[in-house]
């Protein structure tokens, strides 16, 4: 199973922290360091929408949008303005508000020691790059066209089906097959595959410096402070 850490680990043939850090005029070291500090606050994003079936369809979407899955393999495809955009649209619909990616990147300053402003400016390129890389991932398991097929239903709004029905028992059969758990009409069954879907947008190992840093603690606080 891959998680957050792997993919921006092997992003843009495995060089995308020196790309970063070309790109915002910072070492490698800082660089690294900062896409480790960001890393678990796009987790916890992720991992409440996929708690959130309702809330599906616009993640869904963003994994198979071109311009993200060229984020993944092109440096310069990340530092377009349209990637940067989209990357920005994630960010308001994962936290809500740019004044809480204000509070996560205050956060990620103390590890880091790098202004907040530009972990500001960071933070959508990362976004990008990692949901281009997760579409990526599932597209090397064979699995490029089902996570097509629900991005056209999730555009039609259909993610709000009891469990078992429409999109939802798609997107269950769907994330069934990814992992191997078993298609069944019990709620219970659909609730455990979007358990194994919340395990895949983990941080993944992160440096003791972060783990130890109670960032995760304070991350939380902050998303679970959103009205």
């Amino acid at each position: 199973m891959f998680n957050l850490s792997e993919i921006l680990q092997n992003a843009q043939g495995g060089k995308a922290v020196e790309n970063l850090a070309q790109q915002f005029g910072i070492t490698p070291d800082q660089a690294q360091a900062a896409v480790h500090a960001l890393i678990p606050a796009i987790s916890a994003g992720l991992s409440q929408k996929a708690a959130q079936p309702n809330a599906l369809g616009s993640i869904i979407s963003a994994i198979q949008d071109a311009d993200l899955q060229a984020s993944f393999s092109n440096p310069d495809a990340a530092q377009s303005d349209s990637a940067v955009q989209k990357g920005n649209d994630i960010i308001g619909n994962l936290f809500g508000s740019s004044h809480i990616a204000n509070q996560i990147a205050q956060q990620a300053s103390g590890v880091t020691g790098l202004r907040p402003d530009l972990l500001v400016q960071m933070l959508p390129v990362v976004v990008s790059i990692a949901l281009g890389g997760f579409a990526q991932s599932l597209q090397n398991q064979g699995l490029g066209g089902a996570i097509g097929q629900l991005t056209g239903a999730a555009m039609q709004g259909g993610f709000g089906s009891p469990a078992g029905s429409g999109i939802f028992g798609m997107l269950t059969s769907f994330l069934g097959n990814l992992f191997g758990t078993p298609k069944t009409d019990e709620p219970s069954s659909s609730q455990g595959v979007l358990d194994k879907l919340t395990q895949m947008f983990q941080s993944g190992n992160l440096p003791t410096e972060i783990t130890q840093s109670g960032l995760e603690d304070q991350i939380g606080k902050i998303l679970g402070g959103k009205p």
